[in-house]
Parts: C-alpha cells; sequence; structure tokens
C-alpha cells in the first residue's frame, strides 16, 4: 500500500510518509476506519473534507526538516544482561571434586546419602503396597502356595551406595535380592552406561518374609475397625443404591483391601442404614477393639478367618503365614464368643475356622499360643454340650 501511495491509520503520525489524494479518498483519516464519518451539506460522505483536514495537521516531510520540534524518538527496550557465571560457579561445575577440598567433598556425600535416604523411602513404600495388593489377591496367594515366593520389582537410579542399602533391606526381612537382567545388562553395556541409567531389582518374598514384614508394618494387614466401620457408616445411603461407591471410598482410603475386610464393611454400611447398633454403642461402655474384636455376625466370622490366615492355608491346614501377635490376639480374644452360638459347628466349617485357630498353637508368642489353645479347648467342650 506504501508503494502505490496509500496510507494506513496507524502511519498518520509518522512525518515522512507521503500522502496522495487518492489515499485520503480511499481510507480517509485513521478516525475514520473506526467511527463513522459525518455526511456533508450535500449529502456525501465527508471523506474529503476529511483528508483536507489531515494534509493542514499533519506536515509534509520538508516541514519537518525545517522546523525545530525533533521527530519522536522510537521507543526501545533496554538491553538484556550478559549472561555469565561467577568465578564460584565456574570453579563448582568445572573443577574435579577431588581438588575442591574436604568441604566439597563432604557436602556432596550428603547429599548422595540423602539422595539414597529418599530413594530407599520410596522403594519401601512400594513393597508396603505391593504386599497389600499380594493379600488382597487369591491369585498372588495360590501362586505363593504353588511357588514359595512371590517377587516383586522397583526401579530406580543405580547407585553402589543404594545397592548395598537395598541388601540391607531385604536382609532384614529374610527376602532375597537380584538384579533384573544384571548379567545382560553387563553384557551389552559399558561399566559407565550401567551406572548412569535407572536398574531394576527383584526382592523375593516368601513366606518367613511376609511374616517377618507383617511384622514391622502391621498395618499392611488391614485396615483399623473403628475406622473402617466410621467410613462404612458414612456411605449407609448409598451402599444399597450403588455399592461400588462404597468400595471405590475405602480403596481411596485404605487402599487395596481383601474380599472379606470389604464385605464387613458392607455389613457396617447396612446395619448403620436400618438403625441396628452394636454392643458398646451410645449409652453402654464401648468396647476397646485394639484388645478385642468384635465378633457378631457371619461377615465377622469371616474377616476373623481371612486376617488370621492372610496368605491361606498350607496343605496340612496351617496358617500359610501366622499374622504378628498385635493382630492376631485380639481377634483370638474376640473369637471367644463362638462358643455361645447355636450355629457353632456350621461356622467353623464354612470359614475353616477350626483349623486356622488351631495353627496358632504353635506361635512364636506365649500369650498368642495360650489364647488358642484355650480357645480350642473351649470350642471342644461346646461341641460336646451341643
Amino acid at each position: 500500500l506504501r508503494s502505490k501511495g496509500l496510507d494506513l491509520p496507524w502511519d498518520a503520525s509518522v512525518p515522512s510518509l507521503h500522502r496522495s489524494a487518492n489515499a485520503g479518498s480511499l481510507f480517509g483519516t485513521s478516525s475514520s476506519l473506526f467511527a463513522p464519518s459525518k455526511p456533508s451539506s450535500g449529502g456525501a460522505l465527508g471523506a474529503s473534507s476529511s483528508h483536507a483536514k489531515a494534509k493542514r495537521t499533519v506536515p509534509s516531510a520538508g516541514a519537518v526538516k525545517g522546523s525545530s520540534a525533533a521527530a519522536p524518538a522510537p521507543l526501545s527496550a533496554p538491553a538484556p544482561a550478559p549472561l555469565g557465571l561467577s568465578q564460584a560457579e565456574k570453579r563448582s561445575l568445572f573443577t574435579p571434586l577431588a581438588e575442591q577440598g574436604e568441604s566439597a567433598i563432604k557436602q556432596e556425600q550428603q547429599r548422595q546419602l540423602q539422595s539414597q535416604g529418599d530413594l530407599l523411602k520410596g522403594i519401601e513404600a512400594t513393597l508396603v503396597r505391593w504386599v497389600q495388593e499380594c493379600l488382597a489377591r487369591d491369585e498372588k496367594r495360590d501362586k505363593l502356595v504353588e511357588k514359595g515366593m512371590l517377587k516383586c520389582r522397583v526401579q530406580a537410579k543405580w547407585s553402589d551406595g543404594l545397592d548395598e542399602s537395598l541388601k540391607q533391606l531385604a536382609k532384614g526381612y529374610g527376602a532375597k535380592l537380584a538384579v533384573d537382567g544384571g548379567k545382560e545388562n553387563a553384557e551389552k553395556h559399558p561399566e559407565w552406561l550401567r551406572l548412569a541409567r535407572n536398574e531394576k531389582w527383584l526382592i523375593g518374598f516368601d513366606a518367613a518374609a511376609f511374616e517377618t514384614f507383617l511384622a514391622a508394618h502391621p498395618e499392611t494387614l488391614d485396615a483399623p475397625c473403628p475406622q473402617l466401620r466410621a467410613l462404612a457408616e458414612g456411605h449407609a445411603e448409598s451402599v444399597a443404591k450403588s455399592p461400588q461407591v462404597l468400595s471405590d471410598a475405602l480403596f481411596a482410603r485404605f487402599g487395596p483391601l481383601r474380599h472379606a475386610t470389604m464385605e464387613r464393611a458392607r455389613k457396617f454400611a447396612l446395619m448403620a442404614k436400618r438403625g441396628a447398633k452394636r454392643k458398646g454403642g451410645p449409652g453402654g461402655q464401648p468396647e476397646d477393639e485394639q484388645r478385642k474384636a468384635r465378633i457378631e455376625w457371619p461377615e465377622d466370622v469371616a474377616w476373623a478367618a481371612a486376617t488370621l490366615a492372610p496368605m491361606g492355608l498350607r496343605p496340612t491346614g496351617e496358617p500359610l503365614v501366622r499374622v504378628p501377635a498385635s493382630a492376631a490376639l485380639p481377634i483370638l480374644e474376640g473369637l471367644g464368643i463362638l462358643a455361645r452360638m447355636p450355629d457353632l459347628v456350621r461356622l467353623l466349617r464354612d470359614h475353616g475356622l477350626g483349623k486356622v485357630v488351631s495353627g496358632y498353637r504353635h506361635h512364636p508368642k506365649p500369650e498368642v499360643a495360650k489364647v488358642a489353645k484355650d480357645l480350642v479347648i473351649s470350642w471342644r467342650a461346646a461341641f460336646k454340650e451341643k
């Protein structure tokens, strides 16, 4: 447009722009594009008069040269500061660590130890979640009975310190540690690449390792009963319409849970909807479930049997994995009420509870073994009476 002698609205203030009559007649001034021109007395648009006013107000190039007023200076941003490194940063980046002094070496060692500690905590959290899944899935329990070991794969950046920490972690649980594909990696990749990339480890758990892990992390075994009941009763209205709502809430709060625990939670919700009150409710003395579990319904009996034998039974009938004393004692104490129930025989037969409890008579904790023995004696006496 400029090469044809036409002006643009934003060029109205440029002194050196040559304005032509054709430009004014076609486009007018800058305001004519954005506001309608007033019609002249003859009925025609006022483009020509507008252009004339613009010619009178905008000086020509020659007038600007001869005038004392200078043209407005173009806006310019300040030049950016040059990028650079300080001497300390250069020394830290390009000087070998061994030449930076003893203080720099100690700082680097502390940083590596902290990084390894964070990785180790993440790996242990992965193990907790993996053990929860093993307890909740039937195929995992069947595989442990068949193979005798389950393996968890973890991945992290390789370092000698982390490898040694993982060995100590696995040894503490009685588990076995192996590098996943270590032989192939050693043959295909140079040493510098193996150290720079992520490595995979396999941690193998047998039945004894599961028992040790559950003793160290009892929260992995099951959700706390008071919290489980509170959450289930909070979904009492929705469980009848959509049971999946309660299942999703339980998973989001506690992670993977066994089928028996899920059924017990649904029983909590249904009884709360019906208005039924458990023993020890309002107006009565609350019962401490940390000391004695509440066993009142068949769902409670099924939950007790599944919790005492979380990985199923051996071919001999004993639990493959026995839970720690802190979890076993409250359940065994609560099962004493079964001797007074009329359907004792059916409950023990349907859930295999007799075999499960008999397996705890040889528990390494004497107090657990004593309660299990007394429980079996009371059940046998109830059989004779019935």
